[in-house]
């Protein structure tokens, strides 16, 4: 039988038999592999921030220097904007400096007496027929130029003005004249003496005329019988080509006129006459159916000097 173990050696001395229930807890040393591969990460790691640091660090510095720039050119612009608006400012003063009168010297006192001046002339509304114009210019007589106020329209459409007796009379004898199958129409009637200045003068002047001639057809400024608004130009609507023409004779409106026209209280003004300075003008007739026009057509025929008595 043998011996069990430990049974000679003291139990003070005695080294703990291990149980079979517990297994014995062995302690594994660190190894020196594994420190290596970790050493080695690090490095990798420090290895590859400090690669991906450069181009941050890169695009760092350029976006400083970009902004830096647009900071620089903000500045620019804002100076130069700055300037720009002290120039414009700096030249309005100036204009308006410039603009201003310059002073002037008090006035003077007036003097306690007023010399003796002569007076001044009186300014006519009529410059070419006033009173200190001749009676008579080339064989026609002066006449005032009638008021704006006195006149009225031929009709609604038309830009005629006439005094109102002629107007009523003119449109009795077109509607009478066109009852009886005649054309009989109107193509001048109150004429101003600025529009006279221009049938005169530049009429005169595109022909080629003397004033002698002209005057045998076209009264000068200011004495004409248009100027009254009781002076009308006939014609004859079927016959353009007479208006204002000794052809105008031939016309069915100018053989009414000569039968019908006294009875509207119309003459012709310059009929035909061989003595007579001015020419013939079928077309041209006046009214002379109330007091004023018989005054103003008549009246200064017998107010001329009459001709010297022969010895």
């Amino acid at each position: 039988m043998s011996t069990p173990p430990n049974q000679d050696i003291p139990a003070a001395q005695r080294q703990p038999s291990a149980s079979p229930a517990a297994p014995a807890i062995t302690q594994k040393r660190p190894s020196s592999r594994g420190k290596t591969f970790g050493w080695l990460g690090l490095i990798a790691i420090a290895a590859l921030c400090a690669w991906q640091w450069q181009p941050i660090s890169q695009q760092a510095t350029a976006q400083t220097q970009r902004l830096q720039q647009a900071i620089r050119q903000r500045a620019q612009s804002t100076k130069a904007q700055s300037t720009k608006a002290q120039s414009a400012k700096a030249q309005s003063a100036k204009a308006q400096k410039a603009s201003k009168p310059a002073p002037t010297a008090s006035p003077q006192p007036l003097p306690t007496s007023t010399p003796n001046l002569p007076p001044l002339p009186t300014i006519s509304s009529n410059p070419v027929a006033t009173s200190d114009q001749p009676d008579q210019l080339l064989h026609h007589r002066r006449y005032a130029e009638a008021s704006p106020a006195d006149l009225v329209l031929l009709n609604p459409t038309s830009q005629l003005k006439l005094q109102p007796p002629v107007q009523t009379a003119v449109n009795e004898m077109i509607a009478q004249a066109k009852s009886e199958g005649v054309q009989l129409g109107i193509a001048s009637a109150f004429r101003s003496i600025e529009d006279q200045n221009h049938l005169f003068f530049d009429v005169k002047a595109e022909r080629g005329e003397s004033s002698e001639t002209r005057a045998e057809v076209s009264a000068p400024p200011g004495y004409s019988e248009h100027h009254t608004g009781y002076a009308v130009d006939f014609i004859d609507e079927s016959k353009p080509g007479t208006h204002t023409e000794l052809s105008f004779e031939t016309t069915p409106a100018y053989r009414w006129l000569k039968k019908n026209a006294p009875a509207y209280n119309f003459e012709m003004s310059f009929p035909k006459d061989p003595n007579s300075p001015v020419g013939y003008e079928p077309w041209h007739w006046r009214y002379v159916g109330d007091q004023k026009s018989l005054e103003l057509f008549y009246q200064e025929q017998s107010s001329e000097k009459p001709p010297a008595p022969t010895p």
